[in-house]
């Protein structure tokens, strides 16, 4: 008993908000949101890395399980993901603490997933199928910065990633860059994606077909050298 409770007051005290713990509805967070929170927010303040493998070990749950988890934090603006390096994360719940101390409230009784929502949803379960894993929690936050600050149009997301894929690049910066410069072009549809393609590859065709005329009529226009013989003249 009594190496029961050494253990116990060794393992130290997680501190949670009362203030939080009584209105974590209010910000759109359910109970498993809570739990979540309380187990980065006890990870972190150990020094340890609340990875999602650490997560869902200590939670008992699927990796994918907790990924969904944070995705809804990233997507309700509740956490920030700073990339410490070495592949190392950091979650910064500010955001959720302001919205908590601003009063800002969630409809609970819309249940209804929004187009936008919907769409974000494909774009994060091709990228999983491509990539053949779960988001880490900074590409998670990286999908919706393409939502909520680059505005980019999901079916163009869709296409682009189709395009990496391609060239055998999975990455989400390589992606980034490829909706970047299409956006630069003004290629606001995968029509006009296809369109641009094949105005790329007729030029090519043309300016092939043209140099081949020229030589032609180049062949043409050499004047021919008459033969003579000698005892003709």
């Amino acid at each position: 008993m009594e190496e029961n409770v050494k253990t116990l007051i060794n393992a130290g005290q997680t501190t949670v908000y009362n203030y939080l713990l009584a209105h974590y509805r209010d910000i759109g967070m359910d109970n498993d949101d809570l739990v979540i929170y309380m187990q980065i927010h006890h990870l972190q303040s150990q020094g340890d890395q609340a990875t999602l493998a650490a997560l869902a070990k200590t939670m008992r749950v699927t990796e994918q399980a907790v990924s969904k988890r944070i995705q809804r934090f990233v997507q309700q603006d509740l956490v920030t993901v700073q990339n410490l390096g070495n592949r190392q994360e950091y979650f910064d719940f500010s955001p959720l603490f302001d919205q908590l101390l601003n009063g800002k409230q969630v409809n609970q009784d819309n249940q209804v997933v929004s187009t936008g929502q919907q769409s974000r949803r494909q774009v994060v379960r091709t990228l999983q199928g491509e990539f053949g894993r779960q988001l880490s929690p900074m590409e998670l936050q990286t999908v919706n910065q393409w939502f909520e600050i680059e505005h980019f149009d999901p079916n163009m997301m869709i296409l682009a990633i189709q395009e990496a894929i391609a060239n055998n690049a999975r990455s989400l910066r390589y992606i980034e860059s490829i909706l970047i410069n299409w956006k630069k072009a003004n290629l606001t549809s995968p029509q006009a994606v296809q369109i641009a393609k094949e105005r790329r590859r007729g030029v090519v065709y043309n300016a092939g077909q043209s140099s081949k005329a020229k030589g032609n009529q180049s062949e043409k226009r050499q004047p021919t050298v008459p033969i003579f013989k000698f005892d003709d003249l």
